[in-house]
């Protein structure tokens, strides 16, 4: 259980990092998959935040292509 909390922490750790360096892909990435970590481990009182962890995961997933095509070219 509290290793759910870890992962969100180093999340959003790694996300300010990210912020602080200009990375702002990968910040966002990072920061949005806090988001939908976070609107999970709310979802069982709040089941409507669901679908905003699942949005929140899109946009992670989005960033990661983003990195991938940029590592690309």
């Amino acid at each position: 259980m509290i290793s759910r909390y870890i992962v969100i922490l180093l999340a959003a750790v790694a996300a300010a990092m990210r912020a602080a360096q200009g990375a702002w892909v990968e910040a966002t990435g990072l920061a949005s998959l806090t988001a939908g970590l976070v609107a999970l481990r709310l979802a069982p009182t709040r089941p409507s935040l669901k679908p905003l962890a699942y949005l929140a995961f899109l946009v992670t997933a989005l960033a990661v292509v983003v990195m991938i095509i940029r590592q690309a070219y």
